[in-house]
């Protein structure tokens, strides 16, 4: 995983603006008609990158913001650490998923097959992001924040 790009002044509204229009847009697909299909593995692994890239933001907020504002940097690592739990969680529900159907071995293969091999495993790309991101998280949080119901706020409220 590549650490994003420097960010301008006007680049991450954008940006965050068009990734938030993206997912309301998948949710209303992927929820119609009522009952619809549940998620595949593709959705789950997709929103496992968007959380990542989440997780990998508030990290960088955390570090900018620690010495001028420790109150909001520590509300950013406490989102953090959620965002990391939610990651969790859905690596695990990735891996519940139903597996697309391994095609017949006796079956004639066409190119799509093979350019489907050449891909690698999609379970490849979902694990690896989760296991450097667990690398980071070791790094940056204790045990007791990861399990701390209220990380974050009783630390920094100011009244």
């Amino acid at each position: 995983m590549t650490p994003p790009s420097p960010l301008t002044d006007n680049e991450p509204l954008a940006y965050l603006t068009a990734a938030t229009t993206g997912i309301r847009r998948h949710t209303r697909t992927i929820t119609s008609p009522p009952g619809g299909q549940p998620a595949t593995r593709g959705h789950v692994d997709a929103l496992h990158a968007h959380l990542t890239a989440l997780h990998t933001l508030l990290g960088r907020l955390t570090e900018q913001t620690r010495d001028e504002r420790p109150a909001q940097s520590g509300h950013f690592a406490a989102a953090r650490t959620r965002l990391w739990q939610a990651g969790e969680h859905l690596h695990d529900a990735f891996h519940q998923a139903p597996r697309t159907p391994t095609p017949d071995p006796d079956a004639p293969h066409d190119d799509t097959c093979h350019q489907d091999v050449d891909a690698g495993p999609p379970f490849v790309t979902i694990c690896l992001r989760h296991l450097q991101t667990s690398a980071l998280v070791r790094q940056q949080t204790t045990p007791a924040d990861l399990h701390s119901p209220l990380h974050g706020h009783a630390r920094h409220r100011t009244s």
